[in-house]
């Protein structure tokens, strides 16, 4: 791709990006009629753009932990002391929460110290991960920022107040500094409303009517590019024996108390949403011929019937309800 066409979409990401600022800042201003300031206004708005890529960003700094802590148990010589053996509980624990790594044979191999000989290509392995990690959350981080400081969040409120849907509620004095706090219009609420109305219809559009453009180009999905976390998921679960697979499935979403887990776990096993399958269920058989190991497909095929059963007895209550 060339820089004029990187560029391109650069503006394009930019202005999207502002006008998504702008209906936050309005979310944020209707929860409280009381008004806000810049400072917590950019915070706010920022936190109900980007929620779920700062969980994301919380999940990837769970993983480095375990993997830092992991790295320093490699390494630690002071074996047989009540030190190290509380560290080793506690790195444990951690391992037990996150399947995807207790049952990767290079974690489980340093934890356990089984094996000497492979310490060596289990600990580059380890430290791939971590630079993976690192590059992960960075992408996920910068992918997050649409006002990076708070004078940042001023044009938006000027073009807001500008066109009457923010107004000047007061100026406080708070330690000789000047606040000037913003609220709400009855106009600026009647353009959120319409605005919400309005990205539920064009998301409708994009990933309903017109699904087979948008999800599918050959055999390949455009929603990877979506998920930076997929190719580091698969990279670790591509180490996982088929043995162990059926375990990491059925521990799926119990663990980090969020949809990462499910994600991590669906991606890197490369299971599909079960609500996908349900709207393109001819995608099926496309799907499971591309899984070249049997035991890992018939697997898959025990836990994707599994979620399809359960999703018909949802829909049959349901359905139930309405006689």
């Amino acid at each position: 791709m060339t820089k004029t066409k990187n560029d391109a979409i650069s503006k394009f990401e930019e202005k999207l990006a502002r006008r998504l600022g702008e209906i936050a800042i309005l979310l944020h201003l209707a929860r409280h009629p009381e008004g806000d300031h810049a400072y917590e206004i950019r915070s706010k708005a920022s936190d109900i753009l980007f929620m779920q890529k700062r969980k994301g960003i919380d999940f990837v700094n769970n993983l480095l932990q375990i993997t830092n802590e992991l790295h320093a148990f490699a390494t630690e010589t002071n074996i047989g002391t009540s030190e190290y053996d509380d560290r080793k509980e506690k790195l444990r624990e951690s391992l037990e929460n996150c399947p995807i790594f207790k049952f990767n044979p290079h974690f489980n191999r340093i934890f356990t110290k089984d094996s000497i000989t492979d310490i060596d290509v289990d600990l580059k392995y380890l430290e791939e991960i971590t630079k993976s990690l690192e590059e992960t959350r960075e992408e996920v981080d910068v992918s997050s920022t649409i006002w990076s400081n708070v004078s940042g969040i001023y044009p938006a409120i000027d073009s807001l107040e500008k066109n009457g849907l923010i107004q000047l509620l007061k100026e406080d004095i708070k330690g000789g500094r000047l606040k000037k706090i913003y609220g709400i219009t009855e106009l600026g609420t009647k353009a959120l409303n319409r605005s919400i109305l309005s990205l539920i219809d064009i998301s409708s559009f994009i990933f309903h009517i017109e699904m087979h453009n948008v999800i599918e180009e050959g055999d390949k999905t455009k929603f990877e590019c979506l998920n930076p976390f997929r190719d580091l998921f698969r990279k670790l679960a591509h180490e996982i024996p088929s043995e162990n697979r059926k375990k990491l499935m059925m521990k799926r979403g119990r663990h980090h108390k969020g949809p990462f887990s499910r994600m991590m776990i669906q991606h890197g096993l490369s299971i599909p949403n079960p609500r996908f399958l349900l709207q393109k269920p001819e995608i099926i058989q496309h799907f499971l011929n591309q899984i070249e190991n049997e035991d890992e497909k018939s697997i898959t095929i025990e836990f994707l019937k599994k979620q399809l059963k359960e999703h018909r007895r949802l829909i049959d209550k349901a359905l139930d309800e309405l006689k």
